[in-house]
């Protein structure tokens, strides 16, 4: 396959993959109790900090850490680093807000669906952090000046 249709390939699938998290997390920064109040959240301060309510401040940084990483595998500026802390990241809360395999079953299968879909965006952030963002990214522009 053609090296510039492999770099074209990889800078629809950042724009792709940015989109979602790009979407939520500044929802998240617009209404923070998106964060605060979801169950994904509620488990996670539950496994975490014995059950109390997520810090202000804590929502925030989840929020602009989500927005700003997003952005940076988007632009493809430091997109390995951003790709692989976002796989970490989204690991971590699909494990704890989306397990499935304890829930009643009234709520199983919704949380299994949101399960897997993590799994896949989760692949897609792996592929970029190993095999980097292609010729159409920001850091390889820079790269590039003397």
């Amino acid at each position: 396959m053609s090296e510039n249709i492999v770099d074209f390939a990889k800078l629809v699938a950042r724009m792709l993959m940015a989109a979602s998290m790009i979407r939520y997390g500044v929802a998240k920064l617009l209404d923070i109790r998106m964060f605060t109040e979801n169950s994904t959240t509620i488990n996670f301060m539950e496994i975490f900090a014995g059950g109390m309510p997520a810090p202000l401040w804590f929502a925030y940084a989840n929020a602009v850490f989500q927005t700003g990483a997003a952005i940076f595998v988007l632009i493809g500026f430091q997109a390995r680093i951003a790709a692989g802390l976002l796989a970490v990241w989204l690991s971590v809360l699909t494990l704890v807000g989306h397990p499935f395999w304890a829930m009643a079953p009234d709520v199983a299968a919704q949380h299994e669906s949101l399960f897997y879909r993590n799994l896949a965006m989760i692949a897609a952030y792996v592929l970029i952090a190993a095999v980097g963002p292609g010729r159409y990214a920001v850091t390889r522009r820079l790269e590039r000046r003397p």
